[in-house]
C-alpha cells in the first residue's frame, strides 16, 4: 500500500493521465520518439560507440555494490560485431565474425568460441537461450530494439526532456515483465541515443545496469580486423556451457 501510495502522486507530477496512453499502453509521444530511433538505427551500414558503464551487484541479499567500466562497441553490417569491456574486477571482449562468436576473459586468460550463424537479432537471441550470454546493449543494436523494448512492454510512458552530458534528450521509460528500462534520445539532430538504463526487478533489490554513450560514430568506416579475434599464444580454450 505504501508503494501505491507514493507511486500516484509521481505520475501525478509528471502529468501522466489514462488519456495519455494508447490502447497498447504506449503513450504516443514516446512511440513517435522510439520508431524515429528504429528508423534511424535500421539505416546505418556501421556504428562505433564509447560508453562509461555503472553495473550493480547484490552482495549478501543485504546491499548493492557499484562497479564502473567503459565500453567500447562496433557494428558492421549484416552481422559483425566487437565489444571491449574494461570494469573494476572484469575485462572481458567479444567477437562474431564470419559466423563465429568468441568471449575472451582478459582476467584469466581463456576464451570459448561457438557457431553463431544469421543476423545479429537471431545470434544475440541463440547466445542468450543456450548459454545465457547477452552482448551489452545486445538488444538495443540487434535491429529488433523496438519489438525487444516497446512491443513486448505494458507501458511505455514519456518522461519529458532530460539532460546527459549537456545534450537536451528525450526521457522515455518501459516496463517489462521483469526489468524496467529507461532510454535518453538525443532530441535535436539523428536521434542517437544518450544513455540506457535497465533495473532488473527480478532479482532482490533491483540492480540496475548503465550505459551513457561519450562518443556515437555512425556510417564509420571499420575494418575486417576490428572484428577478428587472435589469440594470446598462452591463453586457454574452454568450452562454452549451456
Amino acid at each position: 500500500m505504501r508503494k501505491l501510495m507514493f507511486i500516484i502522486p509521481i505520475t501525478m507530477w509528471l502529468g501522466f493521465s489514462s488519456a495519455a496512453f494508447g490502447q497498447s499502453g504506449i503513450a504516443p509521444r514516446a512511440d513517435e520518439v522510439l520508431k524515429s530511433v528504429q528508423t534511424y538505427m535500421s539505416g546505418l551500414d556501421s556504428l562505433l560507440i564509447m560508453a562509461e558503464t555503472s553495473e550493480e551487484t547484490v552482495y549478501g541479499d543485504t546491499h548493492k555494490l557499484q562497479f564502473a567500466g567503459s565500453l567500447k562497441l562496433g557494428i558492421q553490417q549484416p552481422a559483425q560485431f566487437f565489444s571491449e569491456q574494461h570494469a573494476d574486477y572484469e575485462n572481458r571482449s567479444t567477437y562474431l565474425n564470419d559466423g563465429t562468436f568468441t568471449v575472451f576473459d582478459e582476467d584469466v586468460n581463456v576464451y570459448a568460441q561457438t557457431s553463431a550463424p544469421g543476423s545479429l537479432n537471431e545470434v544475440f537471441a541463440r547466445l542468450h537461450a543456450n548459454y545465457g550470454i547477452s552482448p551489452p546493449g545486445g538488444e538495443l543494436f540487434s535491429g529488433k530494439a523496438y519489438e525487444l523494448l516497446v512491443e513486448t512492454a505494458s507501458k511505455v510512458i514519456y518522461v519529458g526532456v532530460g539532460n546527459v552530458n549537456g545534450e537536451a534528450c528525450h526521457h522515455i521509460a518501459g516496463v517489462l515483465e521483469n526489468m524496467d528500462w529507461q532510454l535518453w534520445i538525443r532530441k535535436e539532430g539523428d536521434p542517437e541515443l544518450c544513455k540506457y538504463v535497465v533495473t532488473d526487478r527480478d532479482v532482490p533489490m533491483a540492480p540496475q545496469f548503465s550505459m551513457t554513450f561519450m562518443e556515437w560514430k555512425a556510417n564509420v568506416d571499420l575494418s575486417d580486423q576490428n572484428f577478428e579475434f587472435n589469440a594470446p599464444a598462452d591463453a586457454e580454450a574452454i568450452e562454452f556451457v549451456k
